[in-house]
């Protein structure tokens, strides 16, 4: 109750406030009438006065005041409207004054009433009050002045008829304004009503209208979102795109230099006596550390491509029929035994004979656990690094566990963080490029499973991961005890490929970017796979396809199934003569393999061929450094190797491919088209992937379905193909 009277009173009050604020309005906009009129009377009283032909000093001082008093009361009006109000007033009480000095028989004290009258309408009842008594007074003392044989108080008696005129005037002007101040309370009452009433009809009006209009709203915000959606969506896959391919044009751009550290720093190391006269001591331990960081860098590059192409999720796996402990975690020992027996750690193995098989990507299981192994030795100075395998219901379960200085748990969340690197003191002065986790961790959840980490300080570290067991499914629950990290595409749909070669797979997974593709080398896994990871559809080769559609038909399945020539790199068609495909930097022991394949008894030619000089100086080192008997030519470009092919017939030709003027590819062309030269064997040698040159799929491309399919979704296919093929396949 108290909180509505004090509201109630605050809105008196307001009202109160703004009728002052309207009437002084009011008031204002009089002024500038009286100030007009006042000018005037000056002008019709001297008029007067010069008809009446009789003037005086006296009955001129209207003639001078009132103008001056008009010209002042307008200067004062605009900044203090008050004190223009009584300049004004107090100019005509002198120029009334001065009336009644020039006519003293006269009741010039009458017209003492239009400054009362002017004080009541410009400054209000009591401001009039005052003016009444000033005018009175200043009157009588004038003409107590000019009559000095009686005394003031006989002429205030006088003069009191003059004092109740005054006062009725005061009273009539009163009464007056009260009616008019009343009016205006009244009136603003109204409008401040009508101005809530009118706030409360549009109130509820815009309620209605929210109401009416809710469902056209949430319809239009609905369809809004999913175009923002599908927008920010296109700029996601465009800036990955963008991002992928900056990462890999970089990457392979630091491999021409780092194949040239790495090789020139190997050799000064590994092999000084090239050099005649040895290095100086102080120079060796400078040469090794350009070695393990060119080493260190090399790894990198490799690292920052597969993360580009995992957060995009073109890394196909290919998927095989394996066992773990034979295909994977023995071949993985065998790499990582040297580094741990060169500190002193020991490494044991607690796996069950009777492991069951799984499907997994056998190269990528073995990159994981060579990356576990290598940061378990990395981080442990003694104790021994246990691999320990347990067969669960549904999936695998594979722990790492060192004896390291283990990890704070305010870490353990960084571990699986692209570039998370642990404070060193923790962990000794140890560094990594932080990918190596980060991948595994894409590459266990691309098999289906979850990777975890468990650590406690002084006694070591476990990461754990799973890989789901045949005819289960993946697991798609939260990966416990670390941060999710990762970009991931739930919208991505899965392919299965039959394909036999695993290159094929990972071809196709490099162009067909919003599919996730599973890779299996024959049909015997297909119907456990379908059921496993319910595929869009099957792309194979086409002497594969009826039995893979007898399967699909036995198991009651029904998936499209795409039939074509897939696709083949110019080192994967028949009659080519490619021998092998290096990739910068190059490894002594890919050259070494290479050169088993085409070694002579005798002299063995080799043709290096690149427009690097120094390039194909560290090959021609690193070959002379094998115990075989070569003869090594050399050509700087793609015309001048024909050139000397034409002359000399080389065992083998080493190439890049990336040359000006006519380049590796063309070269390669050239000698497959001379009978002479397409039987020499080609070794590429490039900083660019294999994956990246130029591809050939052989047509037709077949698209098969057990059950009708409509009209409409066939028209949609075929106006894809005709517009994606050329007319120059359409010839031929």
């Amino acid at each position: 109750m108290s909180t509505k009277q004090d509201i109630s009173l605050a809105c008196e009050n307001d009202l109160r406030t703004t009728a002052r604020a309207e009437i002084s309005d009011l008031r204002r906009s009089l002024l500038s009438w009286i100030v007009t009129i006042t000018a005037i009377s000056s002008w019709v009283w001297l008029y007067y006065v010069v008809q009446a032909s009789n003037p005086t000093s006296l009955n001129q001082i209207p003639v001078i005041a009132l103008p001056l008093t008009a010209c002042l009361t307008h200067l004062l009006y605009k900044r203090w409207y008050n004190w223009a109000c009584w300049a004004l007033c107090l100019g005509i009480m002198l120029s009334i004054n001065a009336i009644i000095a020039a006519y003293p028989s006269s009741k010039a004290m009458s017209f003492g009433a239009l400054a009362i009258l002017i004080a009541n309408a410009l400054l209000g009842t009591w401001h009039a009050l005052l003016v009444c008594a000033l005018m009175w007074l200043s009157g009588t003392s004038t003409q107590y002045a000019l009559n000095a044989g009686s005394t003031l108080i006989m002429f205030g008696l006088r003069n009191i008829d003059m004092a109740i005129l005054y006062l009725a005037v005061w009273i009539l002007g009163w009464l007056t304004m009260r009616p008019l101040s009343i009016a205006v309370a009244q009136s603003l009452s109204g409008w401040q009503q009508a101005n809530r009433a009118l706030a409360e009809v549009r109130q509820r009006r815009a309620e209605l209208y929210r109401a009416l209009r809710a469902m056209e709203e949430a319809t239009y915000r609905i369809e809004h979102m999913n175009q923002q959606l599908i927008i920010a969506r296109q700029e996601a896959e465009t800036a990955r795109a963008l991002k992928a391919r900056f990462v890999a044009t970089v990457s392979h751009e630091l491999r021409g230099p780092l194949n040239l550290i790495l090789g020139f720093s190997r050799l000064m190391v590994l092999s000084p006596e090239l050099y005649g006269a040895p290095l100086p001591m102080a120079y060796r331990a400078d040469i090794d550390a350009i070695f393990r960081n060119a080493a260190h860098l090399s790894t990198l590059v490799d690292d920052i491509l597969d993360l580009s192409q995992i957060e995009a999720q073109r890394l196909p796996l290919v998927k095989d029929r394996i066992n773990l402990k034979p295909d994977v975690i023995e071949k993985a020992l065998s790499v990582v035994r040297p580094l741990a027996e060169r500190k002193g750690l020991a490494l044991r193995v607690d796996c069950p004979q009777d492991l069951p098989w799984i499907l997994a990507d056998e190269v990528r299981l073995r990159q994981t656990l060579l990356n576990l192994l290598t940061n378990a030795i990395r981080f442990t100075t003694q104790g021994e690094i246990v691999i320990k395998v347990t067969c669960l219901e549904q999936e695998l379960l594979i722990s790492v566990q060192d004896t390291g200085s283990g990890i704070a748990p305010e870490n353990l969340p960084k571990l699986f963080r692209e570039f998370g690197q642990l404070d060193p003191k923790q962990r000794g002065e140890q560094h990594s490029s932080g990918l190596g986790l980060s991948i595994a961790k894409e590459i266990v959840e691309l098999h289906g499973g979850r990777i975890w980490a468990e650590s406690t300080q002084g006694v070591g570290t476990t990461i754990r991961f799973t890989l789901p067991l045949p005819g289960t499914s993946p697991s798609t629950r939260d990966l416990v005890r670390t941060e999710a990290v990762g970009n991931h595409h739930p919208w991505k749909q899965t392919c299965l490929v039959v394909h036999d070669n695993p290159s094929v797979v990972r071809l196709l997974g490099r162009y067909l970017e919003d599919y996730h593709l599973v890779g299996l080398p024959d049909e015997s896994q297909v119907s456990t796979l379908i059921k496993s990871l319910h595929p869009r559809a099957l792309i194979t080769e086409p002497q594969r396809l009826a039995s893979i559609q007898a399967i699909l038909h036995q198991e009651s399945l029904d998936i499209p199934i795409v039939t074509c020539g897939l696709p083949c790199t110019m080192a994967q068609q028949k009659n080519s003569n490619i021998l092998g495909y290096l990739i910068k930097p190059i490894s002594p022991d890919s050259i070494v393999a290479v050169m088993g394949q085409v070694e002579r008894e005798d002299e063995t030619t080799i043709l290096l061929v690149d427009d690097e000089p120094d390039a194909v100086r560290l090959l021609e080192t690193t070959l002379m450094l094998l115990p075989r008997p070569y003869r090594i030519l050399r050509a700087y470009s793609g015309e001048e190797a024909l050139k000397l092919m034409q002359h000399i017939v080389p065992d083998i030709l080493f190439i890049d491919l990336v040359m000006p003027g006519l380049d590796g590819e063309a070269t390669i062309t050239r000698m497959q088209e001379d009978k002479r030269l397409s039987h020499v064997p080609v070794v590429i040698v490039s900083a660019r992937d294999i994956y990246e040159n130029q591809l050939i799929v052989k047509l037709p491309l077949s698209v098969h379905r057990q059950k009708p399919v409509e009209l409409s979704k066939v028209a949609r296919l075929l106006s894809a193909a005709i517009e994606n093929v050329s007319q120059e396949l359409l010839v031929s």
